[in-house]
C-alpha cells in the first residue's frame, strides 16, 4: 500500500538584537490540530474549575464547623495544608517536563482527580486528620499541578502576548468560584454539604479532564508564524526587556531583586489568604447577615480574577515595579479601612473595600511573574517564575495559619483589629516593589585572565 507522504513543518530561526534565539513555525494547529484559541480556552477551564479549592474554602468554614463539630482551626487546618502544598508544588510541572517525564496534559488530568478526591473527603469525612491529608495534601498537589501546568502551557503558546501568558490563568483561577460564592454562603446548609461535595467535585473532575486530555506543551523557543519576534523585542515598553538570559545561579548571584520579588509574594499571599480565610466567619461573628458576607466574599473573588487581568495590561503602559508598589499600597489602606468599617459600615462600602484587596493581592501574581522575567530573562524565566510564585507556600502558612490562631485565641471583638494589622504587610510589600531594581548579568573572567592581569598589575612601570 502507498505511503502517506510525510508532513514538513516550516521553521525559521531568528535571533533578535539582543541575541536571544525563537524558531518561528509551524503554527500550533499544524502542531497539536487545534489553534491556540483552543488550547487556551481549554487550559482556562481546568484551572477555573480547580479555583473553587481555594477561593471557596473561607466561605464555607462557618458550614464544616457546624456540619462536623469543628473548631475554627480544625476547620481551617485542611485549608492551612493545602496553601503550603498548592504552592510548594509551583516547580513541580516545570521539573517534570525539563526532564522528560510527564507532560502538561497526563499532569492537569492527575491534578483534576486529585482536587475531586478532596472536595469528596472534605464533605463526607468528620475527622480532622481525614480532611487534612485528602483535601490538604491531595487537594493542595492536584490545585499546584493544574494550576502551574496551565500557566506554563499558556506562557509556551503565548509569546508574543504578554497579557494573555501573564494574567488570563491567574484571572481564572479566581473567577471561576465567583458563581458558587453566593450560593455557598447563603444556600449551602449542614446537612447538603456531602451531596454538594460530591457534585462539585465530578464537575471539577470532568473539567479538570476536558481540559487536558490531549494537551501538548510548545516546542522550545517557540513563535507563532506571522508576527516577527524581533520587531516585538524592539517594541517601545515601560519596563525594557532583561540585560541577558539569566540562570538560576546567576539570578542569585545579581544582588536583592530576586529575595525581594520573593518577599513580596510571601507578603501578598499573607494578606491575601488571610481575608480568604477569616473575613467571613469574622463578618458573621461582627453579626452581619449572610447575604452581606457573600457580597463581601464574592467581590474578593471577581476583584482578584478581574485584577489579575487589569494590572497585566495597565502594566505595559505604566511600568511593572511602578503599577505593582501602587496596588500593594492600595491594598494596606483598603485593608485598614475594611477593618475599621466590618462591624457597622454600609455593605456598599465593604464590597467596594473588597474589590480594592482583592484586586491588589490578586495582581502581585502576574505582576512578580512579569518582573521575574523582565530581570531575568524570558528563556530561562519559567524555572524562575515557578521558584518566586512558590513563596505563596510562605504566605499560606502565615496567612492561613493567622486566621485560624485569631479565630480559636483572640476574644471576638479583636478580631477586626487583626485583619487592619494585616494591612501592614502589602504596605512593606509596596516598598519592596519600589526598590526593585533590573539586575546586570554577571559575566565570570576565566582564570587565565585574572593571572595575567594580576601579573600586570604588579609588573614595574
Amino acid at each position: 500500500m502507498p505511503q502517506e507522504p510525510t508532513r514538513h513543518h516550516t521553521t525559521t530561526d531568528v535571533r533578535d538584537w539582543r541575541g536571544r534565539r525563537y524558531t518561528v513555525g509551524p503554527t500550533a494547529r499544524e502542531l497539536t490540530g487545534l489553534p491556540r484559541s483552543a488550547l487556551l480556552v481549554r487550559a482556562l477551564v481546568a484551572v477555573a474549575a480547580v479555583g473553587v479549592l481555594q477561593f471557596g474554602y473561607g466561605a464555607a468554614v462557618p458550614v464544616l464547623v457546624e456540619a462536623h463539630g469543628w473548631s475554627p482551626a480544625q476547620a481551617l487546618a485542611p485549608f492551612l495544608v493545602w496553601a503550603l502544598v498548592q504552592g510548594s508544588l509551583a516547580p513541580a510541572p516545570h521539573w517534570l517536563r525539563t526532564r522528560g517525564l510527564l507532560g502538561p496534559g497526563p499532569v492537569v488530568c492527575a491534578g483534576a482527580l486529585l482536587c475531586g478526591a478532596a472536595l469528596f473527603t472534605l464533605g463526607h469525612s468528620a475527622s480532622p486528620v481525614a480532611a487534612v491529608l485528602g483535601y490538604g495534601v491531595l487537594g493542595g498537589a492536584g490545585a499546584g499541578l493544574v494550576y502551574h501546568s496551565c500557566a506554563d502551557l499558556v506562557g509556551g503558546w503565548f509569546p508574543d502576548r504578554h497579557t494573555v501568558r501573564l494574567g488570563v490563568v491567574g484571572g481564572a483561577f479566581a473567577l471561576g468560584a465567583v458563581p458558587l460564592l453566593p450560593a455557598v454562603v447563603l444556600g449551602l446548609s449542614p446537612d447538603a454539604l456531602p451531596p454538594a461535595s460530591t457534585a462539585l467535585a465530578a464537575v471539577v473532575v470532568a473539567l479538570g479532564l476536558a481540559g487536558g486530555a490531549g494537551q501538548r506543551e510548545a516546542p522550545e523557543r517557540w513563535w507563532p508564524p506571522g508576527n516577527d519576534p524581533c520587531a516585538t523585542a524592539l517594541r517601545r515598553r515601560a519596563d525594557p526587556p532583561a540585560a541577558g538570559d539569566f540562570s538560576m545561579g546567576q539570578a542569585w548571584a545579581s544582588g536583592r531583586s530576586l529575595p525581594a520579588l520573593h518577599a513580596v509574594v510571601a507578603l501578598s499571599g499573607t494578606s491575601a489568604l488571610f481575608a480568604l480565610a477569616a473575613l467571613p466567619t469574622l463578618l458573621l461573628g461582627l453579626g452581619r447577615p449572610p447575604s452581606d458576607v457573600a457580597a463581601v466574599i464574592t467581590a474578593l473573588a471577581l476583584a482578584s480574577g478581574l485584577g489579575r487581568l487589569a494590572a497585566s495590561t495597565a502594566a505595559e503602559r505604566t511600568g511593572r515595579r511602578r503599577t505593582l508598589a501602587l496596588l500593594m499600597a492600595a491594598t494596606a489602606l483598603a485593608l485598614v479601612a475594611l477593618a475599621a468599617a466590618a462591624p457597622a459600615g454600609p455593605v456598599q462600602l465593604l464590597v467596594l473595600l473588597a474589590l480594592v484587596v482583592g484586586a491588589g493581592t490578586g495582581s502581585c501574581y502576574p505582576l512578580t511573574r512579569a518582573i521575574t522575567e523582565g530581570h531575568f530573562g524570558s528563556q530561562r524565566a519559567p524555572g524562575l517564575q515557578s521558584l518566586v510564585h512558590g513563596s505563596k507556600a510562605v504566605g499560606g502558612l502565615l496567612g492561613v495559619g493567622g486566621a485560624m490562631a485569631v479565630l480559636s485565641l483572640a476574644p471576638a471583638g479583636t478580631h477586626a483589629g487583626f485583619l487592619a494589622a494585616a494591612g501592614v504587610l502589602p504596605a512593606v510589600a509596596a516598598l519592596l516593589a519600589a526598590r526593585l531594581r533590573r539586575p546586570l548579568p554577571i559575566r565570570t573572567i576565566p582564570r587565565q585572565t585574572r593571572v595575567w592581569t594580576a601579573a600586570a598589575r604588579r609588573a614595574p612601570m
